[in-house]
């Protein structure tokens, strides 16, 4: 038992990146995770992290002592939660990435509900544009926009996002609106440097398909710039409609080409295939699902 709690230690440590923020998730003195460490190689007899005075890295023994340290608490949790399942509320720690925007836009404005309504969860939700290794981090779940789902994971389709093109009102005076897809050449286009959005835009109107290789002064892997670029009157943005409501509401910016349509985004709810739903992912999907679609 003593070994799992140094191996339970151990593998905090990587995943807060350090002793100090390991030692207030788990609630004890930095003296007492670097006592468990320390006790943990000398059992194992091998250096597991690397030291330095402003950070520590995974040696190749502790990468793999930290990838099969994961799997056994990830079982011994599954174990304990099972054991709880029949007689006790969902419980435990919950783990979420999601992508920034939508994380923050979505997602957060309902985490408190959810957790009101279980008490006994705790979440670790990490917001990232970056696609996170669900096995090697733990993840119990994870939120994916894209047009289809990797391989080897369960997904389950949430919602469908349209996307709008638009621009600030400033900006249309000076330019003026566009007419027609094509017109976008001549425009100053705002986009997506990423695999949620990629060039050449795709307009459709009434089954027919216009692709428009746009470019512009302004590419950015985040949707945030590009909306506040918009609004300052930089030029013309194709971005999802929950992201600007507000702003097209305020007259903040305005849509153009309201006949056309370009392709919608789905967002998935993703899990590991290899492992039975624990409790609480499974009561958060069914609360996100009734939450979003209803």
């Amino acid at each position: 038992m003593e070994r799992l709690l140094n191996m339970a230690t151990f593998a905090q440590v990587v995943e807060s990146q350090g002793f100090s923020a390991a030692a207030e998730r788990l609630q004890v003195s930095r003296a007492v995770v670097s006592k468990r460490i320390a006790a943990l190689e000398r059992d194992l007899g091998v250096t597991l992290l690397h030291r330095t005075t402003r950070r520590q890295s995974l040696t190749e023994a502790g990468e793999a002592l930290y990838a099969h340290s994961r799997r056994v608490l990830d079982e011994v949790a599954t174990a304990e939660e099972r054991v709880h399942e029949l007689s006790s509320a969902p419980r435990g720690i919950l783990r979420v990435t999601a992508p920034k925007s939508y994380g923050s836009r979505v997602l957060g404005p309902r985490i408190a509900q959810f957790l009101m309504q279980f008490p006994q969860i705790r979440m670790d939700l990490q917001l990232s544009d970056e696609l996170t290794d669900l096995a090697a981090r733990s993840v119990d779940l994870a939120v994916r926009l894209t047009a289809k789902p990797a391989e080897g994971l369960v997904a389950r389709r949430l919602e469908e996002i349209p996307a709008v093109l638009c621009a600030a009102p400033a900006y249309v005076e000076k330019h003026g609106a566009p007419a027609r897809p094509e017109d976008l050449l001549a425009h100053n286009c705002l986009y997506y440097a990423g695999d949620l959005v990629q060039r050449p835009w795709r307009l459709s109107r009434e089954g027919r398909e216009t692709a428009v290789d746009i470019s512009g002064s302004l590419w950015a892997n985040s949707v945030a710039v590009l909306r506040d670029a918009a609004i300052a009157g930089l030029g013309v943005v194709a971005i999802s409609r929950y992201h600007i409501e507000e702003d097209l509401a305020a007259g903040a910016l305005v849509e153009l080409l309201p006949e056309y349509t370009l392709p919608l985004r789905n967002v998935y709810l993703v899990t590991l295939p290899d492992r039975l739903l624990p409790t609480k992912t499974r009561v958060f999907i069914d609360f996100l699902t009734q939450a979003i679609r209803h």
